[in-house]
């Protein structure tokens, strides 16, 4: 019998634990791709009207210069401004977007990056696209 009371204990634990809001998914508008870049990476950042495309990074199409119109950062959860890029976490270095971020409720499917749930250890796990 007092197992059955530890488990109605810890089960209610572990969902409230689990069930952290992260928020929804969120992308920093940049006026050009330098800015984008000084803030996260050339790779993580994407042409704002190439976004819903294959998702290729517009830092993979231009190696040698900077676009000029607007950028978009990786996805990163509202309320854990961090992503998972080749394995390492990425914190941005500044805060040079302009407006209001693009805001979805899904992950990109082909991005080279992928935003890190909040949580335990905080890089602990990540949501992958």
């Amino acid at each position: 019998m007092r197992s059955k009371k530890i488990s109605l204990v810890v089960v209610p634990l572990l969902l409230s634990a689990c069930s952290h809001n992260d928020g929804p998914l969120v992308q920093d508008v940049y006026n050009n791709q330098y800015d984008c870049v000084a803030d996260w990476n050339t790779e993580t950042c994407e042409e704002e009207n190439n976004s819903g495309n294959s998702g290729s990074s517009a830092g993979v199409r231009y190696y040698g210069g900077f676009g000029s119109g607007r950028y978009l950062g990786p996805q990163y959860y509202q309320n854990n401004r961090e992503v998972s890029f080749r394995g390492n976490t990425l914190h941005p270095r500044s805060n040079l977007s302009v407006g209001q971020p693009s805001i979805s409720t899904t992950a990109k499917r082909y991005s080279v990056s992928s935003p890190i749930r909040g949580g335990f250890g905080r890089g602990g796990s990540s949501f992958g696209g």
